[in-house]
């Protein structure tokens, strides 16, 4: 179950996202309204899912690694584009990595997050970056910006 302490590190963390024949960027949440311009060609939503430390448990990294290979395998098995994503507590330097999914609606995501024992997923759209839990009704919403660059 997500702490209090869990939700605000969800809030702040930045996505580092590496779409296909694109240069890697990073997201970073901002104040509610502000956003760039979205990328051409991009499917809306968004959503970035990881299959990490489910139950918001710590595990070893290979647990970490194996859950993603299953994550990534399910989306292939289903033919959903997807392309790697890695969210980041820039306080903390804690990562986990996952994938984006373009197109992906977000009963869609909330259903494969909470598939893979996740607290919240994150859906990203023109107008908005939301942190949505996949066990209740709560939501965080932000805008967003993107940064050239990022570690995906």
């Amino acid at each position: 179950m997500a702490t209090e302490a869990d939700w605000t590190s969800y809030d702040r963390a930045v996505v580092d996202l590496r779409p296909p024949d694109r240069p890697a960027v990073r997201l970073v949440p901002d104040r509610p309204g502000a956003t760039g311009p979205w990328p051409g060609g991009l499917d809306v939503p968004v959503v970035v899912v990881t299959a990490w430390n489910p139950d918001s448990g710590l595990v070893p990294p290979e647990v970490n690694r194996a859950a993603n290979e299953a994550l990534v395998a399910e989306l292939d098995r289903r033919g959903l584009p997807h392309w790697p994503a890695t969210g980041r507590d820039p306080d903390r330097g804690h990562h986990e990595e996952g994938v984006a999914v373009p197109g992906l609606t977000e009963a869609e995501g909330v259903a494969l997050g909470r598939s893979h024992g996740q607290a919240a997923v994150y859906v990203w759209t023109p107008a908005t970056w939301e942190v949505v839990s996949c066990t209740d009704g709560r939501r965080h919403v932000h805008g967003w910006r993107l940064i050239p660059g990022g570690n995906a």
